[in-house]
């Protein structure tokens, strides 16, 4: 029984440390990268607008990252809605129109 608790802690420690990591990860690095695009893109054309579009580019990126749970679940509701679905509407009839042939058409 000892090793199934230094197993949870474990699992529970690893578990902290990529929170950890994915809270670093976005907050610094995401932030590092945003500066270094408006700085290089208003470095290279000399002009503010240029710099504030990469900067709005830049934000909406780190919007999609930080939000990237919610797009992935509302992509799997619009595909597969809860009403009219196949999956819900049990068995599927269908109609099926058999047309003989007529009598000098046979082979």
């Amino acid at each position: 029984m000892m090793d199934v608790t230094v197993l949870a802690g474990a699992i529970d420690d690893v578990n902290q440390l990529s929170q950890k990591l994915n809270a670093l990860l976005v907050g610094s690095v995401m932030s590092l990268m945003v500066g270094a695009s408006v700085a290089v893109t208003w470095r290279k054309t000399n002009s503010v607008v240029s710099g504030f579009v990469a900067f709005v580019g830049g934000a909406a990126l780190w919007f999609a990252v930080m939000n990237a749970a919610v797009f992935r679940d509302s992509v799997g509701e619009d595909i597969a809605p809860d009403s009219g679905t196949a999956k819900s509407a049990g068995a599927v009839h269908a109609v099926v129109r058999v047309i003989e042939p007529a009598d000098g058409d046979r082979r």
